[in-house]
């Protein structure tokens, strides 16, 4: 709990230092961009936009996360990451999509770009890009809605540094088919990584086992055991990016409940230590087998259940 903590501390700092240089960012975009009356620098302020409000609603999920569990909500709000990060990741393959638009859109009609302009404002954002994904980068391999952040971040950082070469070639020579193609090529690239963590997060919301864990492993691994007779109704889902939870029915032999609480501290400590599943519920069910085939020696028309 102590690790969840400092982690989520982290991430509140991170993405608090990411929103100030992507404020600057797309304040400094939008007046270089009205100034040198570009079109892409204008629309790139916008892209910045877009991605410095999924930064404020990754902060407060972070924050939401943090709130005490009540009566109505016994888990929390640990789940508001997840749903922040299904709209950002969302938010991304959008993002792609519209750049791919406008990429095919100025192939076809090319428009006059100053280079200059581009180099100088687009530096300056790879700088602020670059700073804000390198926060947000050990914070992502934990935590999924600052993963989905961190991926915002990471391309709009290549989304400058390609627009600075571009901005280069067509300062010098002209080339002003390269924004287009640079622009359709990042928008591919978005819609790839996005689409991934999209499709991560639908399946944690639909209560989907972890990519991470395999279910037949979890039932192989509880069943070595020698006190398990069987085991049935195996459930494992995440409750937010490494919080994961399991239902299992384990059957033993007929035991002092003392007796069988051991059986389930054992399972319990085994499968956070092998798995990492932090909330594992354990129901114990005898094997009653034995004493029924007593009865039934004595009673043929015995029927379990009666």
């Amino acid at each position: 709990m102590h690790y969840h903590q400092n982690n989520k501390s982290s991430v509140q700092k991170n993405l608090a230092v990411s929103i100030l240089l992507n404020t600057f960012i797309v304040i400094g975009e939008m007046i270089a961009g009205i100034f040198s009356n570009s079109l892409a620098l204008i629309s790139d302020a916008l892209h910045n936009f877009g991605d410095l409000l999924s930064l404020i609603l990754s902060l407060v999920a972070v924050r939401m996360s943090n709130w005490k569990a009540t009566p109505n909500k016994t888990y929390g709000y640990i789940r508001a990451e997840i749903i922040v990060a299904f709209i950002n990741s969302s938010a991304l393959v959008v993002i792609g999509i519209y750049l791919i638009y406008e990429g095919v859109g100025r192939i076809i009609s090319p428009e006059r770009v100053t280079g200059i302009w581009i180099i100088i404002t687009a530096s300056l954002a790879f700088i602020a890009n670059t700073i804000s994904t390198f926060l947000l980068y050990k914070n992502s391999k934990d935590n999924l809605n600052a993963k989905a952040a961190y991926l915002h971040l990471f391309y709009d950082s290549v989304n400058s540094l390609l627009v600075i070469i571009a901005g280069i070639l067509i300062y010098f020579y002209n080339w002003v088919i390269l924004d287009p193609v640079f622009s359709i090529l990042i928008g591919l690239f978005i819609i790839k990584s996005g689409w991934d963590v999209v499709l991560e997060t639908i399946n944690i919301l639909n209560e989907g086992t972890p990519k991470e864990i395999n279910s037949n492993e979890v039932t192989a691994f509880i069943s070595s055991f020698p006190e398990v007779k069987q085991i049935h109704h195996l459930h494992i889902w995440s409750l937010s990016s490494k919080m994961y939870a399991l239902s299992v029915h384990v059957v033993v032999d007929d035991q002092l409940i003392s007796k069988g609480y051991l059986i389930i501290d054992q399972l319990e400590k085994a499968l956070k230590e092998k798995f990492s599943i932090d909330h594992p519920t354990i129901q114990l069910e005898a094997d009653l087998s034995r004493e029924q085939n007593d009865v039934i020696k004595i009673n043929p028309n015995f029927q379990s259940g009666e």
